[in-house]
């Protein structure tokens, strides 16, 4: 971006700050002033306006002391960082041992967070995880960290720094001893080989190469409790971590770049807390039993086949990975495991009574099924999902479709033997229903299930009045046909909390809906679905509503939503934003 002038850098600052709001007339001076100092660039204006906008309005001395600052970038992060509540400091800091323009995912951040105790409970109403989105999303507002990706219901997916901003927090993450990035300091192989014992001594967490741990000098490496390792392709580096034997966190960044562990001697280390890397194969040993401690396990790789000993560890608390096999059944008199919280992605799981008793306490759980072999093997006793009492957000997905895609474009085009929309969807709709039934004719959704995506299942929409009747549901993602067929008729009395609904590749034709049947809907997205004649005009009803989205080409619907937006805006009404989606 070009440098700004005086008034507009006034102009940005003020609606960043006060956000279309009146502006008390003793701030103007000297918010002009800070504007003018920030010498027209964009970055400066923006920290300096999430800064004061943390500052209440009536603190004008606050607001003088930054005028008199100066303009210099490095002092408005600065102050930024300063003006921070004590608890995000070190979350902050922390990010300065991932690499420029990486793309931290947050979901990760917010596990290392924890791990390492840098969040704790401000009140009883909210989870460790929760608190953690709160801490990012102060970090954002503040212009502090960059969001590179949002999920559909609002919330951070990806971040990153701003190279001006990670170099201070190089810096003052160094001087804090918060953590150490080597290579930030040590900008050249020669000079780490040579120096890096030296600089580690005073720090326990380090952010390094497989370079780095490759090497065998480190003097004082035992003192070293988390290392986030950045992976150098032809270095076998955690091999050597038996130099470290008080490691707590080994998390190893996700790079496109085959790397892999040496296991063995990775589970010698028995006070890990948290583990993140790939691993040579998809099997992972039963060596594991002796990671008592751990309570995330994170693996880059699909199809891991877990051994029986991952019931042992009693302390797990996240178990991911791209795709785990079934897990194996617990022996004799095995304890449940607790503390998990996060099983994801789960293949083809037989949901017995025995394996739902071991994981009691379960909050969020991903699930796919193939289709070849949900076929052929009807037992998955998926009716028992019921039984998991805590459980919030739920994935089901489905890969494999019916009918092949290629096939289903033909007919719905009519380039399959001139077929009719009519006679297409009614032969679709048939397939779907024998298959659907047959699929999840006895599946039950436990009550307090808040988030829900269905993905590939081909249900009919007949079907949604069971998801609609979940008394808790907030988010419900229809994903690639998770329904299939002509027509969708909602009713009084079903959804009555979800605040988000998106449709995402779907041959609907006719929705059939009213604001009374979506009561406190905030955000409707529509995308690919090529086949709905229209959005109803009573959706802008909706008291809550405050999103439609559109795909960008889905040019009818996207007519709709703002014809209706229209109305809303020329009857007086409170009007919603439309948004296209690009793709």
């Amino acid at each position: 971006m070009s440098l700004m002038d005086s008034h507009q850098s006034w102009n940005l600052l003020k609606r960043k700050v006060f956000r279309c709001k009146d502006i008390p007339v003793e701030l103007e001076d000297i918010g002009f002033k800070i504007a003018k100092n920030c010498g027209g660039l964009p970055l400066s204006l923006v920290v300096a306006a999430g800064l004061l906008s943390k500052i209440p309005i009536h603190n004008r001395d606050s607001w003088k002391q930054i005028a008199a600052n100066g303009g210099q970038l490095e002092t408005i992060i600065c102050l930024s960082y300063t003006h921070l509540h004590n608890h995000s400091k070190p979350c902050l800091l922390y990010m300065a041992g991932f690499p420029e323009d990486y793309e931290i995912r947050v979901s990760e951040l917010i596990h290392l967070w924890i791990s390492e105790g840098f969040v704790t409970l401000s009140n009883g109403s909210q989870s460790l995880e929760e608190e953690a989105e709160d801490f990012m999303e102060d970090l954002v507002e503040r212009s502090l960290v960059l969001v590179t990706y949002r999920k559909s219901d609002g919330k951070i997916k990806s971040c990153s720094l701003h190279d001006i901003v990670r170099e201070f927090l190089v810096r003052q993450a160094a001087k804090e001893k918060v953590i150490l990035s080597v290579m930030d300091y040590l900008p050249t192989p020669i000079l780490r080989k040579h120096f890096v014992p030296r600089l580690i001594k005073d720090h326990h967490i380090i952010s390094a190469s497989s370079y780095d741990l490759h090497l065998k000098d480190y003097v004082h490496s035992s003192h070293i409790r988390i290392i986030i390792c950045i992976p150098n392709k032809g270095y076998r580096s955690v091999g050597f971590v038996e130099k470290f034997s008080s490691l707590r966190v080994l998390h190893v960044l996700r790079r496109n770049d085959h790397w892999d562990w040496e296991p063995g001697q990775v589970f010698d280390l028995v006070h890990l807390t948290y583990l993140a890397s790939n691993i040579p194969n998809s099997i992972v040993p039963s060596a594991i039993s002796k990671l008592q401690n751990l309570q995330t396990l994170v693996i880059y790789r699909s199809e891991v086949r877990l051994p029986m000993e991952i019931w042992r560890l009693r302390q797990l608390r996240h178990l991911i990975a791209f795709s785990f096999q079934p897990l194996p059944n617990p022996e004799g008199e095995q304890n449940p495991l607790e503390n998990l919280q996060v099983l994801s992605l789960a293949m083809d799981f037989v949901w017995s009574k025995r394996i739902v008793e071991m994981i009691p306490n379960i909050k969020k759980l991903g699930i796919c099924y193939s289709k070849g072999k949900f076929d052929a093997y009807a037992g998955y006793r998926l009716k028992n999902l019921k039984y998991l009492c805590r459980l919030e957000k739920l994935k089901l997905e489905m890969r494999g479709g019916f009918l092949s895609r290629q096939l289903h474009d033909e007919m719905v085009l009519g380039m399959g033997g001139g077929f009719s929309l009519g006679i297409v969807h009614k032969i679709l709709g048939w397939f779907s229903f024998r298959r659907a039934k047959k699929r999840l004719g006895g599946l039950s959704f436990p009550l307090q299930l808040r988030r829900l995506t269905l993905s590939g299942w081909k249900l009919p929409w007949s079907d949604m009045t069971i998801v609609g009747s979940l008394p808790n549901l907030q988010v419900l993602k229809l994903r690639n046909f998770a329904c299939r067929g002509q027509r969708w008729e909602t009713s009084n009395g079903q959804f009555r909390e979800l605040r988000l609904l998106l449709i995402d590749r779907s041959d609907l034709v006719y929705w059939r809906t009213d604001a009374s049947h979506f009561p406190k809907l905030e955000c409707l997205m529509l995308h690919q679905c090529r086949f709905l004649r229209e959005i109803r005009s009573n959706i802008g009803d909706i008291q809550t509503l405050k999103v439609i989205e559109i795909d960008e080409r889905s040019t009818r619907l996207l007519f709709w939503a703002e014809m209706i937006q229209k109305k809303q805006r020329d009857s007086g009404k409170r009007s919603f934003l439309v948004r296209v989606k690009r793709s």
